[in-house]
């Protein structure tokens, strides 16, 4: 595919179990939130030296906040999780999941593509859902038919995921809780 934003990627064989036991940076969840067209889709991440390895857990459009609860919260790992839903990430806490929204900053998707891209990245097998977008996740053209340095945003949840993981666990952009003490003081 022209224009491909991932080419370096590998399918691989491995436990997610031993990458988590392995890893330098904590194994943790990425998140990105959808429900009726996109879906939401969660991703466990873990990093052994400068290898990234991906494992697709959840890709379903529909979820509401419990459905997403109630699939993380088994795992009891931290999820870096798409800050665009304030609302969805306190729901999904007071369910008791350690999730954090990650900072979505001017020029953070292009900083956790070259993240990503500057470490070997391994897929499981059965992350169908992930292996595609990587097959499918390409730059946007201008008007006269030239790359330019934004992505299409189509055919990129899992990648947006796993994204967050990167953004939140290595380059630490994440929210800080706002304090709302004071609105309602007198």
């Amino acid at each position: 595919v022209d224009g491909l934003i991932f080419e370096n990627w590998e399918e691989k064989a491995f436990d997610i179990e031993e990458i988590r036991r392995l890893a330098s940076v904590k194994s943790a969840f990425g998140l990105d939130f959808g429900y009726t067209n996109d879906p939401s889709a969660s991703v466990r991440c873990g990093i052994v030296d400068n290898a990234l390895y991906l494992d697709e857990l959840c890709y379903q459009t529909g979820m509401l906040s419990s459905g997403i609860t109630k699939i993380l919260k088994p795992w009891g790992l931290k999820v870096m999780a798409d800050s665009a839903d304030p609302r969805l990430i306190q729901e999904i806490k007071n369910g008791g999941v350690n999730i954090y929204p990650v900072d979505k900053y001017p020029g953070s998707i292009n900083a956790g593509i070259d993240k990503m891209k500057d470490m070997e990245l391994f897929v499981t097998e059965r992350s169908y859902n992930l292996i595609n977008e990587l097959r499918n996740y390409v730059w946007d053209k201008d008007k006269d038919d030239n790359y330019i340095n934004t992505p299409v945003d189509k055919d990129n949840h899992l990648i947006d995921a796993a994204r967050y993981y990167v953004l939140g666990m290595l380059l630490g952009k994440i929210l800080k809780p706002k304090d709302n003490s004071g609105v309602f003081a007198h």
